[in-house]
């Protein structure tokens, strides 16, 4: 589909749909349409340049997780603070089923257990890459130019 070639309404009306996806799906809850609602308030493009500054905080907040985890000594008191951040961000935008998976790591970072962390972390990998897919298509398909889905990439 060519959506360059829509006007702001269908556009819109795509947008709408694409959340309501999503949150059949049970990757986002409300607060991903209340985020989208914000557009009103700070510009038209303030909802598809947030989603590629989440994905991109929360990729590089796994990878931190990740080499954490990797140590041969586990500093939980570092993964925990990357796991709330993680979770304050998921939730932050709507991003539900990533804000749970950040909580079991939480219980698995209070239980100071490697393996579960571990666990812990492979489900929040998971809910990601379930998450980035379709929100990376919302923003190529409502995005006012290719340098946000460049900035995605980075």
């Amino acid at each position: 589909m060519d959506y360059k070639n829509l006007d702001t309404k269908s556009l819109n009306q795509l947008l709408i749909n694409s959340i309501g996806e999503l949150q059949q799906q049970g990757l986002v809850d409300d607060y991903f349409r209340h985020c989208h609602s914000l557009k009103e308030e700070n510009g038209p493009f303030f909802f598809v340049e947030l989603i590629p500054v989440f994905l991109a905080d929360a990729r590089k907040v796994v990878n931190e997780m990740a080499k954490a985890i990797d140590q041969s000594l586990v500093d939980y008191n570092q993964m925990y603070v990357h796991c709330i951040k993680l979770k304050g961000s998921a939730a932050c935008i709507g991003a539900c089923r990533l804000r749970n998976a950040c909580t079991y790591m939480s219980q698995a970072i209070d239980d100071k257990s490697r393996d579960r962390c571990c666990l812990a972390l492979n489900d929040i990998k998971q809910e990601y890459k379930y998450l980035q897919n379709p929100l990376e298509s919302i923003v190529k398909q409502l995005g006012p130019n290719a340098t946000i889905i460049e900035m995605m990439k980075s």
